[in-house]
């Protein structure tokens, strides 16, 4: 019993109130008039001594969490309760700042990314040993967990972690968040080669992780918890260890919603993109139920394409929009050719083989932000206008993987650039923002293909414009596929596997194991039967 509360919090009472949590227990706050003062201030230093040197002030809090942790679940039914959940009208949504730096913040920040990828390294040479020695002597291992292999880092840490110059232990100068993400990449890298072994994780064959090398790795680090924040002054984020950084912008877009009390950070991670670092902020967003979109009865299909970026079609068959490509890539590719011609005369290592590859990282960052700039403006205008979006459930990587007719690598390099899979994955979170629907139409639907007067079916191969050969109607490939999926029903009966379209790879559980070129061939080759008889490829 105390006093109240206020008067108790001067002494520690947090950790004593963890403490008392942690065993069932809890305190009664009592009149002031019925307990005298000096003895209520010497039960506390007492309490408070004791609670501290019995748990630690950091396990005390710990107990406390776990145990209503385990009373929840108790109540809920006894099942696993999960680290965060996203309460209902909540989303999770990720803004991204360019950082500029100090020196001394680039050198942390470098010491950074070298302190993930030791303890990524460190964790794929512990999971060797584990599974060598299993198989040597049968001897048993916990199974991998971010939570067991974090304990054994902490053990041998000094002893890893040292300067070959100086001899001194250098963990100290990084954040803890450093290794821990570290160590969590390389247990998802493990379980991923497990279930790819075991055939239950759908698509490629995964196998085991590497090890990360400087240079050839992306530099990267994640930071979960600490002291991270968006600055009020809105030109600066606070990151754990490296301190206030500068950003190039301005960070009013997330910073708003965070004073207001719509969003609270969840996770930063910084990246080094090229000749930049960027800072991804993610945070829990508050959407409103209500929708916002424009037009609520409108139902547009959505043609993507390497001509037109986006032809946007009506069920009347009325096209509203067609949106030109910005073709960014085939725009630097002269200067992309020059600056990779320079290089290749450079000795590699030297100092202009290094700026000659600074130059390519920057034209390929400009080439990438302008076409990511463009998407998001084209979906985010969709969404926020028109009630119901029909796109194509298309099968980007399968495009890419075309071979052997001519033409073939001028063509792939447009899909990359065209970005065919993207508007498709901006849209599947956009129309959740602002209220509208998204329908994704079967992989297998003849958009192109179907005559959108009559119905009929034909193969045009890669032409532009063709003739109906039923209702002698003219069309135009994007246009005609645009309306033909803005009168997409989700119940057609289509070619093909037949379903909602799922991502890549995602049906498919993962094949045998091949024979590795040990075994003769038998029949035609793979890419021969990949491609049609009559020389044609289909879209």
């Amino acid at each position: 019993m105390v006093e109240h509360r206020d008067r108790f919090c001067r002494f520690g009472s947090e950790y004593v109130e963890a403490a008392f949590a942690a065993q069932g227990r809890e305190l009664v706050v009592v009149d002031s008039a019925e307990v005298d003062d000096d003895l209520v201030r010497d039960m506390t230093e007492i309490l408070t001594s004791m609670c501290a040197r019995r748990y630690g002030k950091r396990a005390a809090a710990n107990r406390a969490r776990h145990a209503a942790a385990r009373r929840g679940r108790r109540r809920s039914g006894g099942g696993l309760m999960a680290r965060f959940e996203v309460p209902e009208g909540w989303c999770v949504q990720a803004f991204r700042f360019t950082l500029d730096p100090a020196e001394d913040q680039a050198r942390s920040l470098a010491r950074h990314f070298g302190a993930r990828r030791k303890a990524f390294n460190w964790t794929v040479a512990t999971l060797k040993a584990d599974i060598a020695a299993w198989r040597a002597g049968g001897v048993g291992i916990a199974k991998p967990s971010l939570r067991v292999l974090r304990k054994r880092w902490n053990t041998v840490k000094d002893e890893v972690c040292v300067n070959a110059e100086t001899g001194q232990v250098w963990w100290p100068e990084c954040s803890k968040e450093a290794y821990a993400d570290g160590i969590g990449g390389a247990v998802d890298a493990y379980w991923n080669w497990q279930t790819s072994r075991a055939g239950t994780r759908a698509g490629k064959r995964v196998g085991f992780p590497r090890c990360k090398r400087k240079g050839r790795d992306a530099d990267r680090v994640a930071f979960s918890t600490g002291a991270m924040r968006v600055e009020p002054d809105r030109r600066h984020l606070t990151l754990p260890v490296i301190g206030t950084v500068r950003t190039h912008e301005n960070t009013r877009r997330v910073e708003r919603l965070i004073t207001t009390g719509r969003a609270r950070v969840l996770a930063v991670s910084v990246r080094r993109n090229g000749t930049r670092i960027d800072a991804s902020v993610r945070v829990v967003v508050h959407r409103p139920q209500h929708a916002k979109v424009a037009q609520p009865d409108s139902r547009v299909g959505v043609d993507v394409g390497v001509r037109r970026l986006a032809t946007v079609a009506t069920v009347d068959g009325t096209v509203i929009e067609r949106v030109p490509n910005p073709r960014r890539l085939d725009a630097a590719l002269g200067e992309l050719r020059h600056v990779c011609c320079a290089r290749s005369r450079c000795v590699k290592g030297s100092r202009q083989y290094r700026e000659r590859t600074t130059e390519m990282s920057r034209l390929h960052r400009r080439v990438t932000d302008v076409r990511t700039h463009h998407l998001h403006v084209l979906t985010t205008r969709l969404a926020k206008t028109h009630g119901r979006i029909v796109v194509e459930g298309l099968d980007a990587a399968g495009m890419l993987r075309q071979k052997g007719l001519p033409g073939a690598r001028a063509r792939r390099r447009g899909l990359s650039d065209a970005a065919l899979g993207t508007p498709r994955r901006h849209l599947s979170y956009t129309t959740v923002w602002y209220g509208s629907q998204l329908v994704v139409a079967d992989r297998w639907f003849p958009s192109s293909k179907t005559c959108h007067a009559c119905g009929h079916v034909r193969d045009i191969g890669w032409d532009d414009h063709w003739l109906c050969d039923a209702c002698l109607a003219s069309h135009q490939r994007d246009d005609n596929a645009a309306v033909t999926l803005a009168r997409y029903q989700e119940t057609i009966s289509v070619v093909g596997p037949v379903g909602a379209a799922v991502k890549r790879g995602a049906d498919p559980k993962t094949g045998p194991r091949p024979a590795g070129g040990r075994e003769a061939r038998k029949g035609r080759s793979r890419k021969a039967a990949e491609q049609p008889r009559d020389g044609v490829q289909v879209a």
